[in-house]
């Protein structure tokens, strides 16, 4: 077999690391230490439980349910290679907004080269969130955004964790998100979106949380993976929780925020879009925003 400098270069530095979101292990990823191997399941599993089963996060009065359906394959063990099934596994009113189906599995995208191909706003007058402000372009990613701020911040406040060398940058993090954890279509980042493409990568703020702190069926939970993608050191074994307020002119602000705010068009269209909360000041929310193409980076709400 023959092969060029190029491919030799491919092969020692992974230069070309890319992948789809939910077939993608980490070293393919990020050049991080990693493996993920979901192909197995999607052989004893119909399309929607897979990826229920990969993604879902649930609770352990849902894991003794989804038990007793697999125990009826005679699955006794997803590891035990071993076991023959009876049937194909799969289970009941499964939602499939979990579920990649093509064309949104068509965008892969060569993730090595995405930080260079990030836009950012730099040096903007934010205190507790990072100065260089990602542009999310023309994707619906505002929620892992938004979650991967959150995540840096807590690392670094919560746990006093340095990242000395680069292992759990924003674009890394938000690389595990969208393709390892909770995979959505990354179009719209490197390509123009069709408008169906667009419209999945939306999802609600509430499932991204659930996911990061609960496992799934088959997966750890979303910190988890987070946490132990990097070489060493990592940061700290921990758990991850987070907790819903209301805010008024009274909240007490102690952290950074993720915020639902909305956009209302002229044309009478309702728009809503994952903010961050930077700091409350005399009165006004203090908010980072990713959309560059629909509003200015930092955004003041003022309370009267």
């Amino acid at each position: 077999m023959k092969f060029g400098a190029n491919d030799l270069k491919w092969k020692t530095n992974l230069i070309s690391v890319s992948g789809s979101p939910g077939f993608s292990n980490q070293i393919q990823l990020t050049g991080n230490y990693g493996e993920e191997e979901n192909y197995f399941y999607f052989l004893i599993c119909d399309w929607k439980t897979s990826w229920s089963l990969l993604y879902r996060p649930i609770d352990e009065k849902e894991r003794k349910k989804i038990n007793k359906i697999i125990q009826n394959c005679n699955i006794q063990n997803f590891n035990n290679e071993s076991d023959v099934i009876t049937q194909i596994i799969s289970l009941p009113n499964v939602s499939n907004s979990f579920c990649l189906d093509d064309p949104n599995l068509t965008k892969s995208c060569q993730m090595s080269s995405l930080k260079q191909k990030l836009t950012k706003f730099v040096n903007l007058d934010f205190q507790n969130l990072t100065k260089n402000v990602f542009d999310q372009k023309l994707s619906n990613l505002c929620v892992p955004v938004s979650v991967t701020t959150l995540i840096r911040y807590a690392m670094k406040t919560d746990l006093d964790f340095e990242d000395k060398n680069d292992e759990y940058t924003f674009d890394k993090i938000l690389t595990i998100l969208t393709m390892r954890i909770y995979p959505r279509s990354l179009a719209g980042l490197n390509l123009n979106p069709k408008k169906e493409e667009n419209d999945f990568q939306t999802n609600d703020v509430e499932t991204m949380l659930e996911r990061i702190c609960k496992k799934t069926y088959l997966k750890d939970s979303g910190w988890e993976i987070v946490r132990t993608q990097g070489q060493y050191p990592e940061p700290a074994k921990s758990t991850c929780e987070y907790k819903k307020v209301t805010l008024n002119q009274n909240f007490v602000f102690s952290r950074p925020l993720t915020v639902t705010g909305a956009y209302l068009f002229s044309t009478g269209e309702l728009v809503f879009h994952q903010m961050t909360v930077d700091r409350i000041e005399n009165n006004t929310f203090i908010l980072q925003n990713t959309d560059f193409n629909h509003s200015p980076v930092l955004v003041l709400i003022n309370f009267f």
